[in-house]
């Protein structure tokens, strides 16, 4: 009766445990999902904030990109455009380009100081577009001056244009050769920032 006492009282005791370890069990499980539960709310602000940080990583170079594009250059006409942009000729009316050459050299700013000084005895008016280039400009002027068709000739471009005080600015833009083709050639009005109202002065070159 004893043996059989002691065996009831060891088999009570390890239900007991079993019990108690289930109970553990349970209580684990638990802590687990409620740790998930918690690791989803997070999740979507998570994944907000990195989007976030995303989207400000792709702004980052935008903005770089127009703080270079708005950086000046010489006489604060912005850098050469790249996205040259072509005219429909059929549907835009040209504008007027008041041209000025010179034999050896440049006119100088002060040659535009006085409207009523400036020299007109060297000028001429060509109808042209802003996507007109400096190798077309070239063939438009050997018609006007002889000496710009020698097989020498060189012709150096400027703008000629008020700055922000008012004070006329020559500004060099470009150079191309009467008889060979120039890497400037290819550069439209537009790409050198040329404004309506801007005159054109040429210096033509023989050496």
């Amino acid at each position: 009766h004893a043996h059989t006492q002691s065996r009831m009282n060891a088999e009570r005791e390890r239900r007991l445990r079993d019990a108690d370890g289930d109970r553990d069990r349970d209580r684990s499980r638990e802590r687990g999902r409620d740790k998930d539960r918690e690791k989803g709310k997070d999740e979507p602000k998570s994944r907000d904030r990195s989007r976030d940080r995303d989207r400000d990583r792709d702004r980052r170079p935008l903005r770089d990109r127009k703080m270079r594009d708005r950086s000046p250059l010489r006489n604060g006409r912005g850098p050469m455009r790249r996205d040259r942009q072509r005219v429909d000729r059929q549907k835009i009316c040209p504008l007027l380009l008041r041209v000025f050459c010179k034999l050896g050299e440049h006119h100088k700013a002060e040659d535009f100081k006085d409207p009523e000084k400036e020299p007109v005895d060297d000028e001429f008016q060509i109808y042209t577009w802003k996507d007109a280039t400096l190798g077309e400009l070239t063939s438009l002027i050997k018609g006007v001056r002889k000496a710009a068709r020698r097989r020498t000739a060189r012709l150096s471009f400027s703008f000629v244009y008020p700055d922000k005080t008012g004070k006329k600015v020559v500004r060099y833009v470009g150079q191309t050769f009467a008889t060979r083709r120039s890497e400037d050639g290819t550069k439209s009005l537009s790409d050198l920032h040329f404004e309506t109202g801007d005159y054109l002065d040429v210096a033509i070159h023989l050496k």
